[in-house]
Parts: structure tokens; C-alpha cells; sequence
């Protein structure tokens, strides 16, 4: 196996278990085996599913980022002693 990282002896029977490298190629020979239009038109598909998951992701993660920011926000104020009268 020519991995960059070192694996660990353990999960080494399983990596060689799961024929990862065969799979690849056989996936690369699939792909190489199809005309330029199927490429394309399979390449047009992966770009648009690429991109509308990106925004997904996006839509999720300012979701998340502005519930972080709150409350960040409400923990400098109690930290600051902002929040005394509020919460007592």
C-alpha cells in the first residue's frame, strides 16, 4: 500500500481486507472505458451536486456560527457581570 501517513499495524488486515486500491482502479478504468460525452455530461453532474452541497453546508454552518457567536456573547456578559441584575 502506498500511503503517505503511517497506518497503525492493527487496522492494517483490514485496510488490505477492504481492497481500497483495487476498487480505485477499477473505478479509474470505468471512467477511462467511457466516451468524452459521458465524462462530460458525468463531470457536469458532479460539479452541480458539489456546488449545491457546498451551499448546503454553508446555510448549516452560519446557522451554527451565529448560534456560537450568541452564545460566546452571553458568556462574556455573565463573565463581566453584565447579567448580575438579570439573573441574580
Amino acid at each position: 500500500m502506498n500511503l503517505l501517513v503511517e497506518i497503525p499495524s492493527f487496522l492494517q488486515p483490514i485496510i488490505d481486507g477492504l481492497n481500497i486500491e483495487g476498487y480505485i482502479t477499477e473505478g479509474y478504468n470505468f471512467v477511462m472505458a467511457l466516451s468524452a460525452i459521458e465524462q462530460l455530461v458525468g463531470a457536469l453532474g458532479l460539479v452541480i451536486i458539489v456546488i449545491l452541497g457546498t451551499f448546503e453546508l454553508i446555510k448549516k454552518l452560519s446557522k451554527l456560527i451565529i448560534v456560537v457567536a450568541v452564545l460566546f456573547g452571553l458568556w462574556v456578559l455573565y463573565n463581566q457581570g453584565f447579567l448580575e441584575g438579570i439573573i441574580g
